[in-house]
């Protein structure tokens, strides 16, 4: 089942409600997250217990002591993200920026996907690449991670190196490309393309080495490839 969660207002979907239907292995959730009004909220004390339920804790406060604004921002999606995972049991959340013209990187709301299956964050964020465009666009941030683009140029620095650190960090020797797709998919902006070209410009720079199978083209990697990740 497919929850879109719309609300009239900036509550009505506690935390308890959402960790009820996360109970259900195949339930994906897809919720309108009013931050501009949300941050409003969490400042004034007569809204506390309403934010309470919201969160499912009270460490949304922290907020208040936080003085610039983006900082707020990135404050409350990454808390409400961790409080979805750690209290509601999700095992993938995604929080999309929605952008809009005049807001630069402070929008007025968020959607966040929410499952406890791969493939729902793989076809969700697939989907949000195909309908994004230049001006009006969907922004696949992760959680703590800068506020990069979904199609962050693999030839900057953010999705190579958290890829490269990944690879060296984890797994010494080599790594099936599976892997490293499917960790990029659930921590990174990053979707199949950028983590394809991440992976090639990386072998280009002599970072890594894609033991590819025979018959794979050596301008792609795909399924089946193996990673060598410590390369002298």
């Amino acid at each position: 089942m497919f929850f879109f969660i719309d609300p009239f207002g900036y509550t009505g979907y506690p935390m308890n409600t959402l960790k009820r239907v996360l109970k259900y292995q195949r339930v994906e959730l897809f919720i309108n997250f009013m931050i501009y009004d949300i941050i409003r909220f969490c400042e004034q004390g007569q809204f506390a217990s309403k934010l309470i339920e919201q969160f499912g804790n009270d460490e949304f406060e922290q907020v208040k002591i936080i003085k610039n604004a983006e900082e707020k921002q990135v404050y409350i999606i990454n808390l409400y993200c961790e409080s979805l995972k750690r209290l509601a049991k999700a095992d993938y959340v995604m929080p999309f920026r929605v952008n809009t013209s005049g807001q630069k990187t402070r929008p007025r709301y968020y959607l966040i996907h929410v499952s406890k299956n791969l493939k729902a964050l793989k076809v969700m964020k697939d989907t949000m690449g195909r309908i994004s465009d230049v001006s009006y666009r969907f922004e696949a941030i992760g959680v703590k991670t800068d506020q990069m683009s979904l199609f962050e140029d693999p030839g900057k620095i953010g999705l190579k190196e958290r890829i490269e650190n990944f690879c060296t960090s984890l797994y010494p020797n080599d790594v099936d490309y599976n892997v490293i797709e499917d960790w990029a998919y659930a921590n990174t902006n990053g979707i199949a393309g950028t983590i394809k070209e991440a992976l090639i410009s990386l072998e280009k720079e002599k970072k890594l080495k894609i033991n590819r199978k025979r018959g794979q083209h050596l301008n792609t990697v795909t399924s089946g490839a193996r990673i060598l990740c410590s390369v002298q």
